[in-house]
């Protein structure tokens, strides 16, 4: 995946400019600050409501880890010495961890059919 020269960031080939000359390897939005394409030229780039949804989409898609995680410590700190909910507590846990991997595989279709209707629509052009 190539660089942009000004901001040194990898993305994909259809998050540059297509040209030659000043707007070779150049990112859509090092391009706008630049000055070297107008901003709508630049279908890739994400507005603010965009990039939220896109982030909104991704941390409901990683946060039950994390939570998991979390408990896993609580348990291991406070849990494990209570003898009745810890073992109930131990169960649970064990269950949920060995469901979630699970839960997860069979849920990345809807997530990535998700994703995709929040990424712009774009064309590459002949040559990229």
């Amino acid at each position: 995946m190539p660089t942009c020269r000004f901001c040194l960031a990898i993305y994909p080939r259809e998050f540059f400019i297509i040209g030659f000359g000043p707007k070779k390897d150049v990112c859509q939005r090092c391009g706008i600050k630049e000055g070297l394409i107008e901003e709508s030229e630049a279908v890739m780039l994400f507005d603010a409501g965009l990039a939220s949804s896109r982030l909104t989409l991704l941390s409901r898609r990683w946060a039950p880890i994390l939570w998991i995680l979390a408990l896993w410590g609580m348990w291991i700190v406070i849990l494990s010495s209570i003898p009745t909910w810890g073992i109930f507590s131990l169960v649970v846990l064990i269950i949920v961890s060995l469901v979630l991997p699970i839960n997860m595989i069979l849920n990345r279709a809807k997530y990535s059919a998700l994703f995709s209707g929040l990424t712009p629509a774009h064309q590459r052009p002949p040559g990229h």
